[in-house]
């Protein structure tokens, strides 16, 4: 089976490597990175660098669709296009490409959460439950038959960080097995319930000030699905605080007050409290709470946000 391969995020490296030990991978094709910082230096994916580690031909079109960049992959001969976390609908001429047609892996329970930030979203709407779907692509977004999908529990500690390692791994685990199964023609297809769609939308800058008015459970799923990264916002002494891990707490507070004892930082919410487990304050290091407690000298009483 010859493979091309379309991703650029996190989440797709274990299975890009999952793919060059079970079938012949021809090519990875990665979103072209934006010119940041001062030099306006392009800081590319790891997998664009594992790639071309690993002497796989890498490929960063500035539009998929066009027609130079479709005849390379034409001459390839590819069977099986595999796609997961890229940035572009592929039209449906490049979908014509591969004699096999094209998949995608997307790490929720089609179709709920469609869209750029399933992960995320699921988390911070507090949803117990999340996973995988395989499907034939088409020009929609994750829209297209499923040829398999299967349900994992969403812990109650997890984060953004974690829930994508654990789906990233089993992903890589599925992605064998189907197109073990489309080689063999023994796959069959499911189309997606229209009436359960929904939409998981990029995060805005805006949502990722906590509110501290809001309530503890919300508070701590927002935080959860920020972190390791970006981070959810916040501010103490008029300068930026990143909260990466909290727990709920059992005191009860005004919102945005805090309240220090010995072990503890609590802050308090539109109905209880949280304690600062891990922090990152802006130009610091990342710090348990304790430690931005004592460093900080966290009096009694102040406010944050």
């Amino acid at each position: 089976m010859k493979i091309i391969f379309f991703g650029s995020g996190q989440f797709s490296l274990p299975i890009v490597k999952r793919l060059r030990d079970g079938f012949a991978l021809l090519g990875v094709v990665v979103t072209k990175p934006k010119p940041r910082g001062r030099g306006l230096r392009r800081s590319w994916p790891s997998i664009a660098e594992w790639a071309k580690g690993e002497g796989i031909s890498v490929f960063a079109p500035d539009d998929p669709s066009d027609g130079a960049f479709i005849n390379d992959l034409i001459k390839l001969k590819p069977n099986l296009f595999v796609l997961s976390a890229y940035g572009h609908i592929l039209s449906a001429k490049l979908l014509n490409v591969p004699s096999l047609g094209g998949i995608n892996i997307h790490p929720s329970l089609l179709p709920k959460y469609r869209g750029p930030a399933p992960i995320q979203r699921a988390i911070m709407a507090g949803e117990k439950k999340t996973g995988i779907t395989i499907f034939f692509m088409d020009e929609k977004i994750d829209h297209g038959k499923m040829i398999l999908q299967e349900t994992l529990d969403i812990k109650p500690d997890e984060n953004y960080g974690s829930l994508q390692t654990r789906l990233s791994e089993r992903s890589a685990d599925l992605i064998i097995k189907v197109i073990e199964s489309i080689g063999a023609g023994t796959y069959r297809t499911i189309q997606q319930n229209e009436g359960e769609m929904s939409y998981a939308r990029k995060i805005k800058k805006s949502e990722m000030t906590i509110n501290w008015f809001e309530s503890t459970e919300k508070i701590v799923n927002l935080i959860r699905a920020l972190s390791p990264w970006p981070g959810a916002k916040t501010l103490f002494r008029d300068k930026e605080v990143k909260i990466i891990d909290v727990v709920a707490g059992h005191e009860r507070l005004e919102p945005r007050t805090i309240h220090v004892d010995k072990k503890n930082l609590y802050v308090g919410t539109g109905d209880g409290s949280v304690v600062l487990k891990r922090v990152k304050p802006q130009n610091r290091s990342l710090m348990s709470g304790l430690d931005f407690k004592n460093g900080f000298r966290v009096k009694k009483g102040e406010v944050i946000g």
